[in-house]
């Protein structure tokens, strides 16, 4: 069966609307640009789209390597971000249970964001001085994705979702940064390495969702009855877990992926047992 990659997207501030490309540079620790920058608050912990939706509706689109052109449904101008809106000062942030120093931004740019989550935030940047890593991959370098440098999704899978929930899902939804069309449902979980154009990858572990994903990004608002997490529950939860959607991977060489590039399992694995509670 052919396999190919059918989407590449970054997410350049952690929360905001993903960015589709067209090709990347994958490194160690993420495709390049993805997720850089983030939000904390006045305890310096890092804010998301779960806990203020709106961020989702944040456009960025990339003018070049130094200037970002963001937007939001609640302002009326552009908003332009330059690189050299960066402070030379650092502060410690937490990122989950993580603790590193990040690069703030200049009081311009972190009030325009405050003004639109309506709360005092501050944008970091993952620097120079910038360091993390996981318990689960302590040799793996990542900025300030949840856990791992890279998410995929298929095509399949979500049409399969879709098939079973009252409500109609896009895949912006999952967030993912590789989207993979050809393959059957699910059939992911069985995919232990896989190569994309000149890159390899390995599958770590399954996705474990959460609210975030009955947001949607289009408007900021909660679906209704806790959909698509709620249909996901009835046939993708992992005993101890979680509920699932994709799969979490690290990169084990760096490179280049292309829209369209052949998706090549290398190596496969037991996939995880789901109990199946869905009405036939």
């Amino acid at each position: 069966m052919d396999y190919s990659l059918s989407e590449i997207n970054i997410y350049p501030i952690k929360s905001v609307q993903g960015v589709s490309l067209d090709s990347c540079q994958v490194t160690s620790a993420g495709l390049l640009n993805d997720r850089q920058y983030m939000l904390v608050d006045e305890n310096n912990e890092f804010v998301t789209g779960r806990d203020k939706p709106t961020l989702t509706q944040v456009q960025v689109n990339e003018v070049s390597a130094t200037e970002w052109h963001l937007s939001h449904p609640s302002k009326n101008d552009v908003f332009i971000f330059h690189t050299d809106q960066l402070t030379p000062d650092y502060k410690k942030v937490i990122i989950w249970e993580d603790e590193l120093e990040a690069q703030v931004a200049a009081q311009g740019v972190n009030d325009w964001f405050s003004n639109i989550v309506e709360k005092q935030v501050q944008l970091v940047f993952f620097g120079s001085q910038s360091e993390r890593f996981t318990q689960r991959k302590p040799d793996t370098p990542v900025a300030f994705a949840d856990g791992y440098p890279f998410h995929l999704t298929t095509e399949a899978s979500l049409a399969e979702l879709n098939d079973n929930c009252t409500i109609e899902s896009s895949m912006a939804q999952f967030r993912p940064n590789l989207v993979v069309k050809g393959n059957k449902p699910f059939e992911e979980d069985s995919w232990k390495r896989i190569r994309i154009g000149e890159v390899e990858f390995e599958n770590v572990k399954p996705c474990v969702r959460c609210i975030f994903i009955t947001v949607d990004p289009a408007t900021g608002e909660r679906y209704k009855r806790g959909e698509p997490l709620k249909t996901l529950g009835k046939f993708r939860v992992l005993k101890n877990k979680g509920i699932t959607f994709g799969s979490n991977l690290i990169a084990l060489n760096s490179g280049v992926v292309n829209q369209g590039d052949q998706v090549e399992v290398l190596e496969y694995q037991e996939p995880e047992v789901y109990l199946d509670r869905r009405r036939r």
